[in-house]
């Protein structure tokens, strides 16, 4: 049985939306021992479709596909429809290829993009392949991908519902992920009602720096000042 998650209001949402990806980690980063900063992203190569569309977040709905080989009885499509369906909205669907690294069929294309998003998901992230690019351009549909692809080949859901590993982001059924230009980050639940406070604290740390640095009189001297000022904003910052 999944575990019931605590889950966001679509005000909240909406705020976590107005912040990218870095932003996000480095909101993460100030809670101390939430995780390693080396760890709960996607490595560089998951690439976005789509970077004028700024962020997509969404509850997570797993996926493990394969294409390189036809099989007998892959899961219905019908049985992966219902499946969506049981994570809350926004959905972002998280597609595990068990061909990777070596992907060779793209399950994400015009079609599934239509009918993801008429499930209600946001996006896809995924360390497989998409296709169809223009079409889902036109249906605001989020594409993060490791590749590029020209044929679905013989591509076939083989489970649904498991933890899944995305180029080195971890995520379970129902995880929080959010998407942009940058890749994709799994946000802890029980962070994500802060983020835009600590998104505050972060752009208070480093606006001294970046005032400083676009002085046209910068010198080692003015930066020095500004890290100053720095430490003595993050020795006061809150405790998370």
């Amino acid at each position: 049985m999944r575990e019931k998650k605590i889950l966001l209001n679509k005000k909240q949402i909406s705020e976590i939306k107005k912040l990218d990806v870095p932003t996000i980690a480095n909101c993460l980063e100030l809670v101390e021992g939430l995780r390693p900063w080396t760890e709960g992203f996607t490595k560089p190569e998951i690439k976005c479709c789509y970077p004028e569309f700024g962020t997509s977040v969404g509850y997570a709905a797993t996926v493990e596909i394969a294409a390189a080989k036809r099989v007998e009885k892959p899961i219905p499509r019908d049985e992966y429809w219902e499946y969506i369906m049981t994570i809350p909205e926004p959905r972002m669907i998280v597609v595990k290829d068990r061909d990777y690294p070596n992907v060779i069929g793209s399950f994400w294309g015009e079609v599934n993009g239509n009918i993801a998003k008429g499930l209600g998901a946001v996006g896809v992230v995924t360390d497989g392949g998409v296709r169809d690019i223009n079409e889902v351009r036109k249906l605001g549909f989020q594409f993060l991908a490791k590749e590029i692809l020209v044929s679905h080949a013989y591509v076939h859901i083989e489970a649904l519902n498991t933890i899944v590993d995305i180029c080195g982001m971890s995520v379970s059924p129902g995880d929080l992920i959010a998407s942009d230009q940058h890749g994709a980050i799994q946000i802890p639940i029980e962070v994500a009602r802060i983020l835009p406070k600590l998104a505050k604290e972060m752009e208070d740390y480093e606006h001294p720096m970046i005032k400083a640095a676009s002085m046209p009189n910068a010198t080692p001297s003015t930066l020095r000042e500004a890290a100053k000022k720095q430490d003595q904003i993050r020795s006061n910052k809150s405790t998370y």
